[in-house]
């Protein structure tokens, strides 16, 4: 199993034991593992094409990898996810070369040897660019300044964002995973996870928002799908969140969800970020600027504010224990009451009451990158 040495360092398994432990390399690891990997490389793959033309080779691998660590531009979470990738990639082509008998083995082996030697301890933890930096609240102030400019231009970008800003404040999605969210006709359970009944015998039921978490791959996720509940919101909330829901189907294609999640964000949301900057540097706003994320921490602000419990919160947002917004998501100083969803009570039993710890990856899986 890789691990860590006395010293912090990052220690694989030799090559050889690597690529001939299972019968085809990264059987044991999880597929939403490999399709993360896979797109890691397709990243390395784009970085490293010459007119659009590109073909990845060992020596690529290396010296991508050892680029983005001299550059200190990523963090160490990232670099440790890039370098499970990068041996996963390697490993897989050298088993190939091996099954073949071909003598270029020793290009992965030598490859594969670089990547683990590797130290990613001077890196960064976080960049001065993450959330960290942002601002965490969306006040209402921004909003009304944002609202008053839309009446005045007419911007269609402007228009949209404020589509995503009202329907966000309530539902606090992570941007990207608006692209598969979809309202369903939820039927409610007791504590016990069985279907409440009405008098006349009817199941009951209420609209709710079914989302694909972004993070179910990793440990922060909170499993593959959350329910948020929308029975306390009002028609024009619910309209609110339609018309969101509406422009963005027409924006996704099969192009569109092979992206990354950056990339993603970049084509649908580029745009109307620079839009909003550019209201609020007009405006003369002072401090932090609100973005589009800031209705995520806003979001969080607004139920501690209305009283949810730690375990609701990390529900309502996706996270798979009570710690991730406790450390890093608005406070409830910042929030406004009375403007809140609730999560599915089978959302709430997927939540872990404890801080979220690195789980020990399968034999052979190295270990997973925080995502």
């Amino acid at each position: 199993m890789d691990e860590k040495s006395s010293d912090g360092a990052f220690r694989a398994k030799a090559f050889a034991n690597r690529i001939l432990e299972e019968e085809m390399v990264g059987e044991s690891l999880a597929k939403s593992t490999v399709y993360l990997y896979l797109r890691k490389l397709e990243q390395i793959a784009k970085r490293s094409s010459i007119g659009g033309h590109w073909q990845l080779t060992p020596e690529i691998i290396v010296r991508d990898f050892t680029k983005r660590i001299e550059s200190k531009t990523i963090t160490q979470a990232t670099a440790r996810l890039e370098r499970a990738a990068a041996l996963f990639w390697i490993a897989e082509q050298g088993r190939s070369a091996f099954d073949s008998n071909s003598r270029e083995i020793w290009r992965f082996e030598c490859a594969y040897n670089d990547i683990i030697s590797m130290s990613i301890g001077e890196l960064p933890v976080n960049l001065k660019n993450t959330s960290s930096e942002k601002a965490k609240a969306f006040p209402d102030e921004a909003f009304d300044l944002l609202m008053n400019e839309a009446f005045t231009s007419g911007s269609e970008s402007l228009l949209d964002s404020l589509i995503f800003i009202r329907a966000n404040l309530f539902l606090g999605l992570r941007p990207v995973e608006w692209l598969n969210a979809r309202i369903i006709n939820y039927q409610h359970r007791n504590a016990l996870g069985e279907h409440i009944f009405q008098p006349d015998g009817s199941a009951k039921t209420s609209p709710a928002l079914e989302v694909l978490n972004a993070k179910h791959s990793t440990v922060r996720g909170n499993g593959h799908i959350r329910i948020i509940l929308l029975d306390s919101i009002d028609n024009e909330g619910i309209r609110h969140i339609q018309q969101w829901i509406g422009i963005i189907r027409k924006l996704k294609t099969d192009y569109l969800t092979s992206l990354s999640e950056e990339e993603i964000y970049k084509k649908i949301y580029g745009n109307m970020q620079r839009t909003i900057r550019r209201v609020l540097i007009k405006a003369g706003w002072q401090g932090q600027k609100p973005t589009l994320y800031s209705t995520r921490h806003q979001a969080v602000a607004n139920a501690r504010a209305d009283g949810l419990t730690e375990k609701e919160i990390a529900a309502l947002f996706g996270h798979s224990s009570t710690n991730t917004a406790r450390r890093h998501y608005g406070k409830k100083i910042a929030g406004y009451s009375g403007r809140t969803m609730r999560p599915a009570p089978e959302s709430i039993w997927a939540v872990r009451s404890t801080v979220a710890v690195r789980p020990k990856p399968p034999r052979g899986e190295p270990s997973p990158a925080l995502g």
